[in-house]
């Protein structure tokens, strides 16, 4: 028994001893050696978390500005079809009673061109060259409260209800409308799909450098669902 507590007083007097001197123990000091050097650095997310696709956050290429005239990138193809930088096809006069035919994929292709944070605020000259002209498209179109008879509209590209269904539009893939007459908005789903004829203002709205619009549609007409 005499021997049991003079190694336990041995024992103490050792770790008083080894805590006085500021000596670890052997087993801390070998992790705090191998433990890694935390980085000050928040990390980057790797997914768009305000979009739906899960893709990975890219920065927005160099913007490449085209000071073309929309004369020089029109290239006729019959009496009613036009092809703009050989990329994107019209039909149509772009008059009242025949308008043009244009896609959104040649409405969403002034992205490139366009950042008002850079003060680029120049649409490509194919997107000039329908400015005041009558087009037009289909598209799921909405209003900002809920009313039974509207005469401003929001038509986009993408589903949206407004607030948490669907994809949120883009100046480059929404038009906002004003239409000839008060369109009824009485017993329609949440989602509503038609086709519109007007025509087409090109006009960057820019605020704070921030680009809040881009098309307008005035006159407008409710064509088909």
């Amino acid at each position: 028994m005499r021997w049991f507590w003079t190694a336990v007083v041995v024992a103490l007097v050792t770790g008083i001893w080894f805590v006085l001197a500021g000596w670890p123990a052997p087993s801390l000091q070998t992790a705090a050696v191998h433990e890694p050097t935390p980085d000050p650095t928040p990390p980057r997310p790797e997914i768009d978390l305000l979009g739906e696709t899960g893709a990975v956050i890219a920065p927005k290429p160099d913007l490449v500005v085209d000071t073309r005239s929309p004369n020089e990138v029109v290239r006729r193809i019959d009496d009613r079809t036009l092809e703009l930088d050989g990329r994107f096809r019209i039909t149509g006069n772009g008059t009242t009673d025949d308008p043009y035919r244009v896609s959104w994929e040649l409405l969403t292709s002034a992205g490139a061109s366009i950042d008002a944070g850079r003060n680029a605020l120049t649409p490509p000259p194919w997107v000039r060259l329908v400015d005041g002209t009558y087009i037009e498209i289909s598209g799921y179109y909405s209003t900002a409260v809920r009313v039974t008879l509207a005469k401003h509209l929001l038509l986009t590209l993408n589903r949206w209800d407004g607030c948490c269904i669907g994809l949120p539009p883009t100046p480059f893939d929404a038009v906002d409308m004003t239409m000839r007459a008060p369109l009824s908005m009485q017993g329609l789903h949440i989602f509503r799909f038609g086709t519109f004829r007007g025509r087409l203002v090109v006009e960057p709205f820019e605020a704070g450098g921030f680009l809040l619009g881009l098309y307008r549609l005035e006159d407008a007409t409710f064509e088909t669902k």
